[in-house]
C-alpha cells in the first residue's frame, strides 16, 4: 500500500501479486469468520476466487461473508452468478494499494449495499472498520477484530490474524 507504514510503489508496474503474508492473513481470517458463520448456520463465507457484482462491474474483496437472509432463494448447488453484494467485504491491502484506491473500493462498497468493509493493512497490523450506519474503528493487533452487528457475536484477536 503507498502510504505510511507500507513499501513505495511506481504505478507505471503492473499490479503486484500478493504476498506470503497476504495470503496468510486471507487463510487465518477466513479460517475464523468461516468456522464460526457456518457452526452457527448464519451465512457462508467465500474467497477472493468468487467475484461480486456490486455497482455495474465485478468486485473481488479477499473475502466475503454473505448472510442466510442474502442467500434464499438462490440453487443449493449455488451454480449462480453473485449478482449481489456481500453483507461483509473484506480488502487486505498490497503492495500496489493506494489509500485512494482503497478508499475508492470502501466507499463503493458501501454504496452498493455492503453493511461493513474491513480493510487490513499488513505493514501497520492494523484493522479499519467501515458500516454503512457510519461506524469507524481503527483496531491494532492488541485488540479484537468484532463483527457486530453485521456478524453477531463474532469475534477474533487480531494477534492471530496476523505473522508473527
Amino acid at each position: 500500500m503507498t502510504n505510511e507504514g507500507a513499501p513505495g510503489s511506481d504505478k507505471s508496474k503492473p499490479a503486484a501479486m500478493p504476498t506470503l503474508g497476504h495470503g496468510l492473513i486471507a487463510s487465518r481470517l477466513q479460517r475464523a469468520l468461516g468456522d464460526f458463520v457456518e457452526e452457527r448456520g448464519l451465512g457462508l463465507v467465500f474467497s477472493a476466487q468468487t467475484s461480486f457484482r456490486v455497482g455495474t462491474e465485478p468486485k473481488d474483496p479477499d473475502l466475503v461473508y454473505v448472510s442466510k437472509g442474502r442467500l434464499s432463494g438462490l440453487p443449493a448447488d449455488l451454480d449462480v452468478d453473485a449478482d449481489f453484494a456481500p453483507d461483509l467485504a473484506v480488502k487486505i491491502a498490497s503492495r500496489s494499494d493506494t489509500l485512494a484506491t482503497i478508499s475508492r473500493k470502501v466507499r463503493a462498497y458501501l454504496d452498493e449495499g455492503v453493511q461493513a468493509v474491513w480493510v487490513v493493512n499488513p505493514w501497520l497490523r492494523t484493522v479499519e472498520v467501515f458500516r454503512a450506519d457510519g461506524h469507524h474503528a481503527l483496531l491494532s493487533e492488541s485488540d479484537a477484530l468484532r463483527g457486530d452487528p453485521v456478524v453477531p457475536g463474532f469475534s477474533v484477536d487480531l494477534a492471530r490474524i496476523f505473522p508473527s
